[in-house]
């Protein structure tokens, strides 16, 4: 039929026995329970039209005309929702062309991704009704049989007439909320051409991807029979009814001399490293093994797709990311996958689906590593098909090296030279060659432009712990003596990294290691089996760089200190104690240093922590109790109870001087200081609790003169076959993440991030940035770096003058009110939102931005956003951030760009992930070069821009 409408905003409510958060929308409609149960509609922003379907009531004509009419826009908050159960209802599939999102329009103005969350930041009148959610548990979801249901497993309109009015009204009330959030918005139309990538996306979406289920549920099912075999040896080991509590297990801790705050992952592996007791090591590397989470992408593939085709949809959330418009992961979160780096993933993949649990076993050091690592190969092409994978290369070092015009960058992307060597040899004026002349200089260039710290890292702030990407500048951080100022958060990139001792970073990122005056690269702080520098609580200074001392002088300095137990008057930790040899083995790293002084380590695989051992001078006991005396008992923070069995956080309050408490001792073993030994037993030397600031004055590196002569690991496997039982999930496997670093960390550029001391360095650094690169350890002397402190922005002048040029444009733009331009970005400002317009067209949107002064003293950018408590509040911006985001998004428009290429051509792409995409395509009828070719087919608005793509054909996905 035809109508003279040219728009229609509506909403429904739906019932399902799927869940839908785990499930997703496409599962959730599919589902033979699934039911529409109520309509909300306005032609053209007129009246609200309620329809009862649940009651009888038919959808009217002219809506289902309008259903299918692409020339009829159809408005929805989360318009994919909509789109998707109707297409279930009606029993035919709703094209995505015409359909267009308010969650996108309010995302793209950098709003919240919720109607409640944006009716709030806008206060909005027609906001959601309060009562909304308990009529949406009482209506659409299961419910528990009960005399008001007639003993049925979900409440009907009948069962509560007077709820299923409001639940009406609730439904109505929403289209309202839609038609004046649509209002509030109609003055930041979006160009035509974003909604034209939205209905690409939902074409992705709808098309899915092919799963190996069978893969899937082998793998839940031998993750069961590892766990349930590792809670049985840990419950052999300890003693204890559930050793996967933390309570328990701290406690069973505690009594074997090994006090932990929390038995968080950090810890744990922190705890397994500096102990050297084999029980315990056993019991924390069981408990970091229980405590993986490699089955729940498993268990979200068997929950999402659709058991007809085996078949997940919905698995990216388009414009995702507020700010830079970048897509977001759903369900399985295949922007988050492990990394695989097994030789023989045919191989893994056969014994898991074969479910051959000893053979696993016996090939492999952890099965819960192999099968995170299999997560990937779950993705495969439906039958006769293959996939064709393929990804840009360093697309974010092109696009802004090609915003800022940085032209020797460009000239070598052209050439497809080494952005390492080129950057050292800009650095130091000399040639550079990765294995030529001056080879040794390629590593300084690399640090240069790689080393940072994994997102989602917690770094130590005077607000308490916070993911990196999240830190600040009106947080302090922790440099190990104060709390200092920074200037702030910047990304640097997506690069592989590596896990050792909790901290997940690049192997070229410098971290601080026990016995050492300089910082060292992690990567070569892993391989060498080195103590991470732990950097206290906030409150404990510790003696790092330039207050390090030698290991000798501290010790005599340290040893008269009355470093004593609260009841015995005797030192509790000594400074030294008995290293045991440990096997450490490191995977996943390439040759990455070239050094002398410790080039044996490199990549190997050794045994090494042994250290001489320093008797240190023993005070005598000024006095002992006896039973029944009256002990003055101060508050001590690794004390427990004298003579009693509790943890000290069942301690009453305990205050010290006059006022302190006093305890009557009670007769049985001694709980403090030197317990009795039996003839024959060595003397144990007990570990420092992590909590203890001298821990950091420990020497473990391989530069220490003690260290005894490396020894393969092959001369010692069957004495240290145990110890890789316990030590197994230290494995340093490269992994994908996104980067961040902190700016200018204080005056000695060093912060504390997963409870260790790193430097900060890189991008956007001044004064120390060589220092912090590692020039003192890599051989300049201090006297030089006056002359090279500035020579990476010396070596990217267009990189740096871009930054501080977009942060002028964007504060230029503020004060006047007029737009201002930059290297071909422009800043407006309209309504009290600050836009950013890309090459591409699109703008990035900051709501409420103005000018502040910052904690510096100078003007910063503020702007209203979600902050880390998802609650609106303002956050700060300067020039290299919003450089950030104009990389990402501008590198994002190009991907976007490369899907349509690739879809016009018949290719079907079934998934991507950040800068790759992931084709569906028959066998042997396109080439992996054709399809790069496409995807270096730059748009017009990115002339000069020279792109790079390759990739490869699979039979499952995989990191290539």
């Amino acid at each position: 039929m035809t109508t003279n409408h040219t728009s229609l905003i509506l909403d429904i409510e739906t019932f399902s026995t799927v869940n839908l958060g785990k499930a997703g929308m496409y599962r959730y409609a599919q589902d033979p329970t699934f039911e529409v149960l109520l309509l909300s509609y306005s032609w053209d922003t007129g009246p609200v039209q309620n329809i009862d379907i649940a009651s009888g009531e038919a959808i009217p004509a002219d809506v289902l005309a309008a259903l299918d009419d692409p020339e009829i826009t159809k408005w929805a908050f989360n318009a994919a929702f909509e789109r998707t159960c109707l297409s279930a209802h009606l029993g035919r599939q709703l094209q995505p062309v015409g359909w267009r999102c308010h969650m996108v329009w309010a995302a793209a103005l950098g709003l919240p991704l919720s109607l409640d969350g944006v009716s709030k930041a806008l206060k909005l009148e027609s906001g959601k009704l309060a009562t909304g959610k308990d009529l949406i548990r009482f209506f659409s979801v299961p419910a528990n049989p009960s005399l008001l249901n007639n003993g049925l497993n979900r409440n009907l309109p009948g069962h509560a007439p007077d709820k299923w009015e409001q639940f009406k009204t609730y439904n109505a009330r929403d289209v309202e909320a839609e038609l004046e959030l649509h209002a509030k918005l109609s003055p930041f139309p979006l160009p035509e051409q974003l909604w034209r990538e939205y209905w690409d996306d939902q074409t992705i979406n709808d098309r899915g991807i092919h799963l190996d289920l069978d893969l899937a549920s082998a793998a839940i099912e031998l993750d069961k029979q590892v766990r349930e075999k590792n809670l049985a040896r840990s419950s052999q080991l300890t003693g204890l009814d559930n050793p996967n509590s933390p309570l328990q297990l701290k406690d069973w801790a505690n009594q074997r001399g090994i006090t932990m705050a929390t038995m968080g992952k950090q810890e744990v592996q922190d705890t397994l490293t500096s102990t050297s007791d084999p029980v315990v090591k056993e019991v924390l590397a069981l408990r970091l093994e229980l405590s993986k989470s490699s089955v729940r992408k498993y268990e979200a593939m068997t929950t999402s797709a659709n058991p007809t085709d085996q078949r997940a949809r919905g698995l990216m959330q388009f414009h995702g990311a507020a700010r830079t418009g970048r897509w977001a992961g759903r369900l399985i979160q295949v922007q988050n996958l492990p990394r695989n780096y097994l030789p023989d993933l045919d191989a893994a993949r056969a014994l898991v689906k074969d479910r051959n649990l000893t053979a696993l076993e016996m090939l492999y050091d952890s099965v819960p590593d192999v099968l995170s690592q299999l997560i990937r190969t779950a993705f495969i092409p439906r039958e006769g098909c293959e996939f064709i994978v393929a990804d840009y290369s360093a697309i974010e070092a092109r696009v802004i090296a090609w915003l800022a015009g940085e032209n020797w960058r460009l000239d070598l992307f052209g050439r497809g030279g080494d952005i390492y060597c080129q950057s050292a040899s800009q650095m130091f004026g000399i040639p550079v060659e990765k294995h030529g002349a001056n080879a040794h200089l390629r590593q300084k260039g690399k640090i240069a432009e790689l080393a940072c710290i994994a997102q989602g890292e917690l770094v130590l702030t005077d607000h308490g712990l916070v993911p990196i990407e999240e830190v600040t500048r009106a947080q302090k951080v922790w440099d190990g003596t104060a709390w200092v100022s920074h200037e702030g958060v910047i990304y640097k990139g997506e690069r592989h990294v590596i896990t050792y001792q909790g901290l997940t970073a690049t192997p070229d990122h410098l971290v601080w290691v026990e016995g050492q005056s300089e910082p060292v690269p992690f990567g070569q702080a892993a391989t060498s089996g080195a103590h991470l520098t732990i950097s206290a609580d906030g409150r404990h200074p510790i003696r790092v760089g330039e207050n390090h001392q030698p290991r000798k002088t501290l010790v005599q300095e340290l040893e008269p200190l009355p470093s004593t137990h609260p009841v015995c008057g005797v030192r509790e930790n000594l400074l030294d104690r008995t290293q045991q040899p440990a096997t450490w083995r490191v995977q996943g790293l390439p040759i990455l240093f070239e050094t002398q002084d410790c080039a044996q380590v490199v990549g190997s695989t050794f045994d090494c922590c042994q250290t001489t051992v320093h008797e240190p001078q023993r005070p005598e006991l000024r006095q002992v109790w006896r039973t029944g005396h009256r002990v003055p008992f101060p508050l001590h923070p690794s004390s427990r109870l004298v003579g009693d069995g509790q943890s000290s956080a069942a301690q009453p309050s305990v205050r010290v001087g006059s006022d302190r408490h006093q305890w009557t001792l009670r007769a049985g073993k001694p709980t403090h200081g030197h317990q009795e030994r039996k003839p024959g037993q060595p003397q144990e030397h007990r570990a420092l609790p992590l909590r203890t600031p001298l821990l950091a004055l420990q020497p473990a590196s391989c530069h220490e003169k003690t260290l005894p002569r490396l020894q393969s690991r092959a001369n010692h496997r069957t004495s240290t076959q145990s110890n890789d039982r316990a030590t197994q999930s230290l494995a340093n496997h490269q992994r994908t993440a996104r980067l961040y670093d902190i700016r200018n960390a204080g005056k000695h550029h060093r912060y504390t991030v997963s409870g260790h001391l790193v430097h900060n360095c890189g991008y956007g650094g001044s004064v120390g940035a060589l220092e912090n690169m590692g020039a003192l350890r890599m051989g300049l002397q201090a006297d030089e770096l006056p002359g090279l402190v500035s020579a990476w922005r010396e070596a990217n002048p267009a990189i740096v003058e871009f930054w501080w040029a977009i942060d002028a444009a964007a504060q230029r733009c503020l004060t006047t009110g007029r737009p201002a331009s930059t290297h071909g970005i422009t800043f407006t400002r309209k309504a009290g939102i600050l836009f950013c317009c890309l090459p591409s067209g699109r703008r990035l949107a900051y709501p409420g931005a103005t000018i502040t002064t910052g904690r510096f003293g100078r003007d910063v950018i503020t702007y209203q956003g979600q902050n880390t408590a998802k609650r609106w509040d303002w956050i700060e911006t300067y020039g290299p951030k919003l450089v950030e985001n104009i990389v990402q998004a501008t590198a994002r428009d190009l991907l976007v760009h490369a899907i349509h290429t690739v879809e016009a051509k018949g290719w079907p792409v079934v998934m991507h992930v950040h800068d790759e995409i992931v084709i569906e395509i028959p066998k042997d009828t396109v080439t992996v070069e054709e399809v790069a070719a496409a995807m270096c087919q730059a748009p017009s608005w990115a002339e000069g821009l020279p792109l790079d793509a390759d990739g490869y054909g699979c039979d499952y996905y995989r990191k290539d």
